[in-house]
């Protein structure tokens, strides 16, 4: 999925970049775990639970991205007095909210 350019950049300190990283290379490996426990043919009812600590571990980190986002950008925008960048990244979160309500 293509990422849509923003000029500021989404990940705006290196500790919010550290992060992201560590949680999603723990996510990582869970997956490769539920992935050896389908090979190993494991009972299912504990895949079934590894599958939802990902899903609950995967929007702790949408969860602490959006955070940051507000924070930088959006703090941003309010702040820069500009009407266009305020409604800009008001339409931005109001589709991210939209989409998350479908998941």
């Amino acid at each position: 999925m293509p990422s849509t350019p923003h000029p500021a950049g989404s990940l705006r300190t290196p500790e919010v970049k550290q992060e992201m990283k560590r949680r999603l290379n723990r996510l990582s490996g869970q997956l490769q775990a539920i992935q050896r426990m389908v090979d190993e043919e494991a009972y299912c009812v504990d895949v079934l639970q590894q599958i939802a600590a990902v899903r609950g571990a995967l929007k702790k980190v949408g969860a602490r991205l959006l955070e940051a986002h507000i924070q930088h950008c959006v703090y941003q925008a309010v702040e820069s007095g500009s009407e266009h960048e305020r409604r800009e990244k008001i339409d931005e979160l109001v589709t991210v909210f939209e989409k998350s309500m479908q998941a």
